[in-house]
Formats: C-alpha cells, structure tokens, sequence
C-alpha cells in the first residue's frame, strides 16, 4: 500500500495545494476531529472524450448519419 498524506480537513479547504496533489495521482487522506471523513483520490483517467461516458457506445457510421448537417440544425431552430 502507497503512502498517503494526511491532512485536516480545515487545511483540505483553505490550501489548494492539497486538492492539486489529489488531481495530480497523490491520495490524500482527510480528517474531521481526528477522524477519517474522506479519501481525495485521482480521477480516472479516460484514454479518449468520445465515449468516456459510462456505458458510451462506440461511434459507427449509422450513428454518424444522424448527425444534422450544419443546414438542418439552422431551420430547426
């Protein structure tokens, strides 16, 4: 198991610099009154934008074709 940095809550919210450790892969642990009340964990890391949805389908030629051409989506203003 990694080492994880422990950090009060109180300094969680005032200083930054422990929210860009969470984003930045480091695990942060932080406690309210000496108490574990959260992990700050890095977020997943997705390989592309398209499909990055829970349970996205993968982009195929009929689900381009619906797309609406730059004219269509004009007049359906």
């Amino acid at each position: 198991m990694s080492y994880m940095k422990t950090v009060t809550l109180r300094a969680f919210k005032h200083q930054s610099s422990y929210q860009r450790m969470a984003h930045d892969g480091q695990p942060v642990l932080v406690t309210h009154r000496g108490q574990p009340y959260f992990r700050a964990l890095p977020p997943e890391k997705n390989s592309t934008f398209l499909g990055a949805a829970r349970g996205g389908k993968p982009l195929t030629a009929k689900l381009l074709d619906s797309v609406l051409s730059e004219n269509e989506w004009r007049c359906a203003q």
